[in-house]
């Protein structure tokens, strides 16, 4: 187990009336697990099924809509936290608010911002954003946004934590690194191996769902290339604790690493995208790299043959952003403390 400090307690009068929703499976909501834990509150995860679609997706966010409404009306939360994208979880969340006068709070990560299915229609989009008490960001790009449709936002990039990591399977390379990955687009799993064919005598181990539809892999692979498919939470940190570095690559602008943060929690430097958001909050212990699989490979060498620098900035950044996401658990916590109108807003 590592541990770092506790953040920001969430005062338990508050913590006894919020409930935190995330529409999906556990496996969806790494964030609003950290999130939830460290407010101290109930997080609900509401989901029936995997499977994705435009066939299945009228029965899936029906039952899920039906089940959220009930669930709120069952528990009654004073405060309602809520995981964005999907932002159907959002519109049904605010339903009950507006039943019951209560107040809502948006989690809102890259994808909810950034991807037209997610903010399409737009006057539904304005609207939600009008009329939540809060949308939580990772970046300044997305708090003007939110503020340039009305809305209130409140930056939050990270909550550093603590993971039980379990035992990983045997790693055979004595240099390894983890390349967190779950097949999205944006994650340009081919460069990374087109790299680690560069650099034989380094481990990589790339996670994800090698049964996630649509997934294709390389068709030639190094042998010190491992695809370790889908593991459990305690097996991910366990593989994140016995690797050198981690590796976290996006092609897709202002879009937060939640594996670096994870990494950045566990104390592993970090190799990410040379995007401004990612220098920003990484600003020490990470290498930065395009997408490029020469710029990937000169990168990891950078990583190796600096890595003992590299780890004494990633706990030295470990510090600073335990005080930055103490303050901004402090902003929130000062909001929601407020009495509120009848419209479930805060005064002033």
């Amino acid at each position: 187990m590592i541990t770092t400090p506790d953040p920001v307690r969430y005062p338990e009068r508050l913590a006894r009336r919020s409930l935190f929703v995330v529409w999906g499976p556990p496996s969806h909501g790494p964030r609003s697990k950290v999130f939830a834990r460290a407010l101290g509150i109930d997080l609900l995860f509401v989901h029936g099924t995997k499977r994705r679609g435009l066939l299945i997706a009228p029965w899936k966010y029906g039952y899920q809509a039906i089940a959220t409404l009930l669930l709120l009306m069952r528990r009654r939360p004073h405060i309602v936290f809520v995981q964005s994208p999907p932002s159907l979880a959002v519109l049904f969340v605010w339903l009950y608010a507006a039943v019951t006068g209560r107040r809502f709070v948006v989690d809102a990560h890259s994808g909810a911002l950034d991807t037209r299915y997610w903010t399409r229609p737009a006057w539904l989009h304005r609207f939600l954003v009008r009329r939540t008490t809060l949308t939580i960001v990772t970046s300044e790009h997305f708090a003007d946004q939110i503020e340039a449709r009305g809305g209130q936002a409140l930056i939050l990039r990270d909550i550093p934590t603590s993971f039980a990591a379990g035992a990983p399977p045997a790693l055979e390379e004595r240099f390894r690194v983890l390349a967190v990955n779950t097949f999205a687009p944006d994650e340009p799993v081919d460069l990374i191996v087109s790299a680690a064919a560069q650099l034989p005598h380094i481990g990589f181990y790339i996670t994800g769902d090698l049964n996630r539809p649509g997934v294709t892999l390389p068709p030639t692979i190094p042998r010190n290339v491992h695809f370790t498919g889908y593991v459990p939470d305690d097996v991910y940190y366990g593989l994140m604790e016995a690797s050198q570095a981690v590796m976290c690559l996006t092609t897709r602008d202002h879009t937060m690493q939640r594996g670096a943060c994870e990494a950045l929690s566990l104390g592993r430097p970090i190799i990410t995208s040379d995007w401004p958001l990612l220098r920003t909050y990484f600003s020490k212990g990470a290498v930065y790299v395009d997408a490029d699989a020469d710029a990937i490979r000169r990168g990891v060498e950078e990583m190796v043959f600096h890595h003992d620098r590299y780890c004494a900035e990633i706990r030295a950044l470990q510090t600073e952003q335990r005080q930055q996401s103490n303050a901004a658990l402090g902003e929130l916590i000062a909001l929601l403390d407020q009495p509120v109108t009848r419209r479930g807003q805060p005064h002033g």
